[in-house]
């Protein structure tokens, strides 16, 4: 048997070709009435199964078109449809002439259960004034149910754009009170950042200042561990301060309004290189910066993160004396414009990455090369703001390159 399936879903139809292949037929298919219609006067099917809603020509059109054809009209038609499930779509269908008009989605075995059944019944004969291939009954019939489809659509289209505007207008609501939490809980940060400020350094520096008093008018009184408990003391009140101001100024960049705007990268980088050369005019460093890389973000906070990175690079060439040289280069990220710092300082092992963009994470001693081990958390923190990503890439004792997209 050879069956010709019409149905603008691919999907449908490959369901039904291996579900009648299976059974040993031979499947034809088309995508619309219009090619079905060609089709049925190529191959000469022996039945067809057709959906109802499909572009060019639907299959109600398809239908009537087959009927007007004395070869064709003697052919098996079932509707098989997902969308004209109505009793007016079932009576318009059956004075067409179709056989039936079948519901999606059946399973595979049932739907074939059901085509030989309906084969295998007798043909209703519909009467003379209900002949399928009369254009004005046709016509008027086809008009009536369009038009109670379109109002059903129109009404459904209705009531989901009363439901989206209720939904609309309950995402209002939430946005403003999330804002609103989300403004008091940035000016708790604020007090609490204001505590911290005011409330810890203040015994800190007193602590600092008594330990160092202590050690210029009592040095006398004091053996040598004893001063060197002192300095330990007053040391470690310094860091303590220290990694105070660096968690205020990661806060800092966590908050605020961003500023997007058009933004020439490579400018940037310029002006952060020239500073720090005339910071440390002694240092003999090559600084390579490609021009034209231009991005969209925050100017004030990308200028910090190329800060800390640019400074990075500066402080790690150091060891290479004359030979230290620093790159600034456009490339891509995970297929995303992005702009590179590389240098070819000390590098490090790519086991401890990670642990780069955590506060006060370092790889290298203090006394090795000084800093706070707040820069590359600052950075990741500004770029994850902007949406974008930072990576690290480095070797050992080779240099080491940090690559951010916003």
């Amino acid at each position: 048997m050879k069956v010709l399936v019409v149905d603008d879903s691919r999907n449908d139809r490959k369901i039904i070709r291996y579900n009648f292949e299976w059974h040993g037929c031979q499947v034809v298919e088309a995508s619309n009435g219009k090619k079905g219609l060609e089709l049925a006067a190529a191959e000469r099917p022996d039945l067809i199964i057709s959906d109802c809603l499909m572009p060019v020509m639907d299959g109600f059109q398809f239908l009537h078109e087959i009927k007007e054809f004395q070869d064709l009209r003697s052919i098996p038609f079932i509707f098989y449809s997902a969308v004209y499930t109505g009793s007016r779509e079932a009576e318009m269908a059956t004075s067409l002439g179709a056989r039936a008009f079948l519901v999606k989605p059946m399973r595979p075995e049932e739907l074939w259960d059901e085509v030989g059944r309906l084969l295998a019944a007798e043909p209703a004969e519909p009467a003379e004034e209900q002949k399928p291939w009369r254009e004005e009954e046709f016509l008027r019939n086809y008009s009536q149910l369009v038009a109670g489809k379109l109002e059903e659509m129109v009404r459904e289209l209705s009531e989901t754009n009363e439901s989206l505007l209720r939904l609309n207008g309950e995402l209002e609501r939430r946005v403003v009170e999330r804002t609103s939490q989300l403004e008091a809980a940035n000016r708790e940060l604020d007090m609490f950042s204001y505590s911290i400020s005011h409330d810890l350094r203040a015994p800190l520096r007193h602590l600092e200042g008594f330990s160092q008093a202590l050690i210029e008018e009592y040095a006398a009184k004091l053996n040598h561990t004893g001063k060197e408990y002192l300095e330990r003391l007053r040391k470690s009140a310094l860091r303590l301060t220290d990694m105070i101001d660096a968690l205020l100024e990661l806060s800092r960049h966590s908050r605020g309004k961003l500023v997007k705007e058009s933004m020439d990268l490579s400018s940037l980088a310029g002006e952060v290189a020239a500073q720090l050369a005339r910071s440390q005019p002694e240092r003999k460093v090559s600084f390579e910066v490609a021009e034209g890389m231009m991005v969209r973000g925050d100017a004030r906070l990308l200028k910090v993160v190329l800060e800390q990175l640019i400074g990075n690079a500066w402080k790690f060439t150091e060891p290479r004396g004359d030979e230290a040289l620093v790159e600034v280069f456009a490339t891509e990220l995970d297929g995303r414009p992005a702009c590179a710092v590389r240098d070819n300082g000390v590098g490090f092992e790519m086991g401890y990455a990670d642990k780069l963009f955590s506060p006060f994470q370092r790889l290298h001693a203090q006394n090795e090369f000084p800093g706070r081990g707040i820069g590359l958390a600052i950075a990741r923190r500004i770029i994850t703001r902007h949406g974008g990503k930072i990576e690290a890439k480095a070797e050992l004792g080779k240099g080491a390159t940090f690559t951010f997209a916003v």
